[in-house]
């Protein structure tokens, strides 16, 4: 027997997600176990923690660690899948969703003032600065729900990276990416793209972001699940990596 909407929004509440948050949410639902109407019946869950005046924000990635200045991204809002999972997979589709349109690192939103949140995330100068959904969390009191994932699933380490100017973090050329918005307009822009291959352990600072307070750990159906406070987790992040730009890379 599977976990209802109702079990799994009362985790979500004893976890500490509550009406009007903004959530960036990253999920592994096998993790959780069966759920009542499936990956859709996640987001609507999702959805109503939140409320009518939260927001939830799912990652719908698509690059790859073929993209390059030689073979540029080509990213179609409406029709290229994502390969963040079948929560995003689900979210992304939902008539209500807004999806940004960064031709690598798009999200999909749900909730009050999403348009605000996308608007203008293929014109950032890097794929989660400051000015991309990550940032704009991170500023204004989101948080983050790792949900069946660790830290290696956590976007918001990028933002950091970006932060820090980490010099192993992008690749020196933009690629010129094609992109096709909701009005079926194709437009090329330059962008900047993730350098692949770099090993990371994002877990390194859990035991800072406990210590701090700034996550808490519980369970939502089966799945371990972590909640943070995303600006004052970005500030920790931000102040190790400005002291050694390299701390999260593993040392072989």
């Amino acid at each position: 027997m599977g976990f209802s909407q109702k079990a799994l929004l009362q985790d979500l509440r004893d976890l500490g997600l509550k009406e009007g948050d903004k959530v960036l949410v990253h999920t592994s639902l096998s993790k959780v176990g069966l759920v009542e109407d499936g990956p859709e019946g996640f987001v609507h869950t999702i959805v109503e923690a939140v409320g009518e005046n939260g927001l939830a924000v799912f990652p719908t990635f698509t690059g790859t660690s073929e993209d390059s200045a030689l073979k540029p991204p080509y990213f179609d809002v409406l029709e290229t899948p994502s390969w963040t999972g079948k929560v995003p997979e689900a979210a992304r589709k939902l008539p209500n969703a807004i999806r940004s349109l960064h031709p690598t690192h798009s999200v999909a939103v749900i909730g009050k003032d999403a348009k605000n949140l996308v608007d203008g995330h293929e014109f950032v100068d890097t794929p989660c600065d400051k000015n991309s959904p990550f940032g704009i969390l991170a500023e204004t009191g989101g948080k983050i729900i790792l949900v069946g994932v660790c830290h290696n699933s956590n976007t918001t380490f990028h933002t950091a990276e970006e932060y820090a100017n980490c010099p192993y973090h992008m690749l020196d050329d933009p690629a010129v990416c094609t992109i096709v918005d909701y009005q079926r307009n194709e437009k090329k822009l330059p962008t900047k793209l993730h350098r692949w291959g770099t090993n990371r352990d994002f877990n390194r600072l859990e035991d800072v972001f406990l210590e701090k307070g700034v996550e808490k750990v519980g369970l939502v159906g089966k799945a371990t699940c972590r909640i943070l406070e995303t600006g004052p987790m970005l500030d920790i992040i931000v102040s190790y990596l400005k002291k050694d730009p390299y701390y999260l890379v593993v040392k072989d």
